[in-house]
């Protein structure tokens, strides 16, 4: 008797295992998938409130905050009180979390590399659009993008 699995565990089992590669990659660096994208969201966007971070992740201001303290002990962010607003929060790379989105970035280069390698250009290429395609119909942008959009 075969199994037959839905259409989209294919797709849901490759996420998986490109996200297993990608920690393996970010290990030595000391950051994990989500911490990453987080300070090149920070790099994007610039200096700014959890609140923002936690909308544009479309995440709870709770599990923001978790991840920013996480990245608070790893020196890699930094908290002060914003200017305009003394009551809230902004949250900056520290000139260690800086270096480490430049590492980051080499990383994810590393990425597309391995994929391309694995299923050639022309079908990478076809790949990555359909996966931008889905993104954005499901609702999802890259950090920063959204807020630079709101901004207009």
């Amino acid at each position: 008797m075969t199994t037959q699995h839905a259409k989209f565990h294919a797709l849901l089992h490759s996420a998986d295992l490109l996200e297993k590669r990608l920690t393996e990659r970010l290990a030595p660096l000391g950051v994990r998938p989500r911490q990453a994208r987080i300070l090149v969201a920070i790099d994007v966007i610039g200096p700014t409130s959890q609140t923002v971070l936690a909308r544009e992740f479309d995440i709870t201001k709770g599990s923001m905050s978790t991840m920013i303290d996480r990245l608070l002990t790893l020196n890699l962010v930094v908290r002060h009180k914003s200017e305009k607003d003394k009551r809230g929060d902004v949250i900056a790379l520290s000139p260690a979390g800086a270096r480490m989105v430049v590492d980051i970035r080499s990383a994810w280069q590393d990425m597309d590399i391995m994929i391309g390698s694995m299923l050639g250009a022309e079908k990478e290429q076809i790949l990555f659009e359909l996966a931008r395609e889905l993104r954005t119909a499901l609702g999802g942008v890259i950090p920063g993008e959204g807020q630079l959009k709101r901004a207009d």
